[in-house]
């Protein structure tokens, strides 16, 4: 089996943005591990969908503080961040 760590990115991850899409062909794994570093102030929504033809539907919200937690897998993650701290908002899923 291969693992893989997919890190969300955007051009600035010292800002507010939305991230460029990630995609996971899932082949026997059914969930994964999301972490994210987020910092005071700041809030992170994963968000999930079955393909471009279907809508974006919130995962995990997190707020003001590091998380992790096992997510089913989805064809396509991005992730939308709201930042006031002005500092680094990391995030990646691993598989």
């Amino acid at each position: 089996m291969s693992y893989a760590l997919k890190q969300f990115q955007a051009t600035d991850l010292t800002a507010s943005y939305d991230s460029d899409v990630i995609k996971f062909e899932t082949r026997g794994n059914r969930t994964g591990i999301f972490q994210i570093n987020c910092n005071t102030g700041d809030t992170a929504v994963l968000q999930a969908r079955l393909s471009s033809d279907f809508n974006w539907i919130d995962v995990v919200t997190a707020s003001d503080a590091d998380a992790q937690q096992e997510v089913i897998l989805a064809p396509e993650f991005r992730l939308v961040v709201t930042n006031t701290s002005g500092l680094e908002v990391l995030a990646a899923v691993h598989v």
